[in-house]
């Protein structure tokens, strides 16, 4: 077929005849009875239900947290201490914290309320407050948007978040009922465990946190995340919950949708009964019922689970699951970062109209409208089969609104077919079988870039920056200004090597380790680095300028170049990989870094990346050392300039410094000193002065083969 006739072809399939028109129509009017649909709730309803049947058959057992133990009070312990009258004294309570504690359990968090006083007496309150004081306990309170009794309480210290922020637009707590008051002295934390299920009463979500007058108030999960990851700062987003360098996605609305691992028990559960029994064998000198080495290094939560004490709780897996097993999952979620990420409504929007758009033009594209039924079925189970294995991942795509939109188009379009007529169809199939033929499918090209384990040998250039002085310049500024500082600094070296078609290996600290020559083959990858290495330096003047007007203090950069052998690749666990550098070239550019110091130079380079380079560069060979870890002697050089930037005063000190140089390497140690001394405002010259008369003297070994021993990295 000729090229205009193909052009002619493809244009009447473009062209919106009537029955496009009709099938795109289905497509859109599907969306909209789907989303009137869904104003009803009955979408809603059906989206709930479908989570519910993916968290159980996507159960994730063996990710659960065996630090996380539950000390329950069932049903069996009620019986078996059924001489105990309701509610137990807190002696009980206290005497299970401090065998916890003697066991080497790391925190305790109660899913009990203790904001009554004990009915036997303040020294049943005391002794508990006295036993949680010993060790980190955490207690639960009841958070309250209203004020009760007309008169509002200060929501005590211990129920916020120090130095926590919380974006938007919260919830305001008002009020709270903490333990008792010598309880409350012993607590470590309060958190919050007022939390409301989905509207059919199932527990999928727990509200992170509240605003209120004093402070942010966290919920019990939250407290306890914070308690357990060293307190440090905390930021809380509708969208997002950040702590301790995990990010951790919300719903939207400061909620945290929660991803069980399995059924009640996937957590190590210990009867307190079993845990009093234990205490009295010890008492007694035999055996404990319970394992002591279960409990060290533990997080042990305190709760019921005993049918009539009213803390079951309806969650995706179960109709009745225990309260403090739910906290449990909160609690692991946030530590572990393994919450279930909701994709955003836009995504749910945009799956449906693509569904229902390629299931309503199926019946556009193929000519039996059985087949046309199974096409128009395959984007529907393909999504079904992606939102099924995205919730194994831990994300949430909505499945009710874009499939129930897909079957709306499916039924709509098979009864827009069938009014079709056979010759438009042929006229269809022909021309939707030129339109995606073979020549026009391989000029498309998806292949998806490889992360496996592994590495190549290539030839590269590797890059190490350090800061002249850091340490004492970060201790003269308080951690803000610090962070500020390196921000400023590591943007301006890393958008230098990035725009030199570097790549940015990590970040230490100050220092910057970078390298050119992969994952992109450049043939001038040391060209590349020293230009680099010159802006950098370059860099710092105009920087500089701009910290000494906001107070910081001067930078100055030392940077080692070397070009060699390396291997490059994802290199780590089968978990957490990075891309990086090996080898002995990469370890010789780190080492020149540092040899800086000794010449008092700020860039070095080997004899390899000078030579590499190219002539576009103006290089000083500075000496023939062997540097610390390598055998091998190592010709290193300075990079001063670019060419033609030589002015010649500077043209004429380097021309004197290869004169000494040679001299130096001939043994006439009396000739080189001198030379090298005659030589000002040049530290290498000043140093190799000194080291011809430390020569001299005896006070250093002479150098052998022309190669001096550096003792230092």
């Amino acid at each position: 077929m000729s090229d205009v006739s193909t052009a002619r072809a493809l244009a009447r399939l473009l062209k919106p005849d009537s029955f496009t028109v009709r099938l795109i129509l289905v497509a859109v009017a599907s969306v909209l009875g789907t989303f009137l649909l869904s104003s009803t709730g009955i979408v809603r309803q059906w989206e709930w239900t479908l989570f519910d049947y993916r968290h159980r058959l996507t159960p994730d057992p063996e990710g659960a947290d065996d630090s996380i133990v539950l000390v329950v009070l069932n049903g069996d312990s009620m019986d078996r201490l059924s001489w105990l009258s309701w509610p137990w004294p807190r002696q009980i309570y206290a005497d299970c914290l401090d065998m916890l504690s003697r066991w080497g359990a790391r925190a305790v968090v109660f899913d009990i309320l203790f904001d009554l006083p004990s009915i036997y007496g303040g020294a049943d309150d005391q002794a508990l407050g006295q036993a949680a004081s010993r060790t980190t306990t955490l207690f639960a309170v009841e958070a309250h948007s209203r004020v009760h009794g007309g008169r509002r309480d200060t929501i005590p210290g211990k129920a916020l978040l120090t130095g926590a922020t919380l974006l938007g637009s919260p919830d305001t707590v008002l009020s709270c009922n903490p333990p008792a008051g010598e309880i409350l002295a012993g607590a470590h934390l309060l958190g919050s465990t007022s939390q409301s299920p989905d509207d059919d009463g199932v527990f999928r979500r727990i509200r992170v946190a509240r605003a209120s007058p004093e402070g942010v108030v966290p919920s019990l999960p939250l407290a306890a995340a914070w308690a357990l990851t060293g307190e440090g700062p905390v930021t809380v987003t509708p969208h997002r919950l950040e702590l301790a360098g995990k990010s951790v996605p919300l719903d939207g609305d400061y909620g945290m949708i929660l991803h069980y691992h399995g059924p009640r028990e996937t957590y190590t559960y210990v009867p307190i009964a079993d845990l009093l029994a234990s205490m009295e064998a010890l008492a007694a000198g035999e055996a404990p019922a319970v394992d002591s080495t279960l409990f060290e290094g533990a997080t042990v939560l305190f709760g019921y689970t005993a049918a009539g004490l009213m803390d079951l709780k309806p969650t995706p897996f179960s109709s009745v699951y225990p309260g403090v097993e739910v906290l449990a999952t909160a609690l692991d979620n946030m530590l572990s970062g393994s919450a279930v990420t909701p994709l955003p409504p836009l995504a749910g929007w945009a799956a449906a109209a693509l569904l229902a758009l390629l299931a309503a033009l199926a019946f556009r594209a193929v000519p039996s409208v059985y087949l046309a039924a199974l096409a128009a079925l395959a984007p529907i189970a393909l999504y079904l089969a992606a939102a099924l294995l995205m919730f194994g991942s831990g994300v949430w795509m909505e499945m009710a609104f874009p499939l129930s939109s897909g079957i709306l188009a499916l039924i709509g379009g098979g009864v827009i077919s069938y009014s079709h007529a056979t010759s438009q169809k042929r006229f269809i199939r022909k021309a939707f079988s030129q339109y995606l033929s073979p020549e026009v499918v391989s000029q498309v090209i998806s292949t998806p870039e490889r992360l496996s384990l592994g590495g190549e040998k290539r030839v590269m250039t590797a890059f190490f920056s350090d800061i002249r002085g850091f340490t004492a310049i970060s201790e003269g500024l308080d951690p803000a200004e610090l962070v500020a500082l390196l921000n400023v600094y590591l943007t301006r070296m890393a958008d230098i090597i990035m725009e030199a078609g570097g790549t940015v290996d990590k970040f230490e600290g100050d220092a910057v380790i970078a390298f050119w020559g992969a994952p992109l083959e450049l043939p001038d990858h040391a060209a590349r680095a020293c230009s680099a290495a010159l802006d950098c330096r370059d860099m710092h003047e105009e920087l500089n300028r701009q910290l000494s007007r906001r107070g910081y203090p001067e930078l100055v950069t030392r940077i080692g170049l070397n070009s060699g052998p390396m291997v490059v690749g994802n290199m780590g666990s089968e978990k957490r990989f990075d891309y990086t550098m090996m080898g002995e070239a990469v370890n010789l550019a780190a080492r020149l870094e540092g040899v800086n110091k000794v010449y008092g130079t700020l860039t070095m380079c080997s004899a390899e990346t000078a030579q590499a380079a190219g002539d576009g560069f103006v290089f000083r060979r500075l000496d023939t050392v062997r540097v610390v870890g390598q055998k091998r002697p190592v010709t290193i050089m300075e990079l001063v300039c670019r060419k033609g930037c030589l002015d010649p005063d500077r043209e004429r000190i380097l021309q004197r410094y290869r004169q000494a140089l040679a001299a130096y390497g001939r043994g006439a140690l009396q000739e080189a000193g001198e030379l090298f001394a005659s030589i000002e405002r040049d530290p290498p010259s000043a140093v190799m002065a000194q080291r011809c008369a430390a020569m001299m003297r005896g006070d250093i070994e002479t150098c052998r083969d022309g190669v001096f021993v550096l003792g230092s990295k």
